[in-house]
């Protein structure tokens, strides 16, 4: 095995146990068992260790999400159809929104530069396309005038529905999903009520 293939393995193992467990939760002997490695090699690629490991982990994801992010909000379509893409960011790849929500979870256990560093490119790269797309949106009269910030979060919010009920919930097999809307007409029905409400007409 080469060293690149190591590297990317540890790697792999490490998101597959963020994923698992959370940030909290890694065992780095676990890692190295499974791939087939001892500790120090390990090290030898990852000398920081496991935070270095949820760095890593973290900016290539916030890197790949922020693309489908970017083309979302630049695509040649009208508020509606930007939305409807930005919705379905996460939706061809369920473990894609887990792994958002456990590296966002671990910003709480890391040190000040790994949080400071991790959460500046995850503003630049998730939140503040969507916020420029919002205030745009305001500015030319397509949103009644609220803050953007505010917008984009309202939106993101009500963007989790497009995910549904994971299969591995302990829920009855019947109300986990499945048999309901696509995501993509659920992406359609979440931003019409965004753009339009819930209120009757009447």
């Amino acid at each position: 095995m080469s060293p690149a293939d190591t590297r990317e393995r540890i790697l792999a193992g490490f998101t597959e146990q963020l994923l698992e467990v959370g940030y909290l939760g890694i065992s780095l002997d676990r890692i190295t068992a499974a791939i087939g490695i001892r500790r120090p090699s390990l090290y030898h690629h990852f000398p920081d260790g496991k935070e270095q490991l949820y760095t890593e982990v973290a900016l290539r994801m916030i890197e790949q999400v922020s693309q489908r992010v970017a083309a979302a909000v630049h695509a040649p379509a009208d508020l509606r159809g930007r939305l409807e893409s930005l919705a379905l960011i996460h939706a061809d790849d369920p473990r894609s929104a887990a792994l958002d929500q456990r590296i966002y979870d671990a910003t709480r256990y890391v040190g000040e530069a790994t949080r400071t560093e991790v959460s500046t490119r995850y503003v630049e790269g998730l939140l503040a396309p969507a916020e420029r797309l919002m205030a745009d949106a305001v500015a030319d009269g397509q949103l009644r005038p609220a803050d953007p910030g505010l917008l984009m979060n309202a939106f993101y919010g009500m963007a989790q529905a497009v995910q549904g009920i994971p299969e591995d919930v302990g829920m009855p097999a019947e109300l986990r999903g499945g048999t309901g809307p696509t995501a993509a007409q659920l992406a359609a029905q979440i931003v019409e009520l965004f753009l339009h409400g819930a209120a009757s007409a009447e």
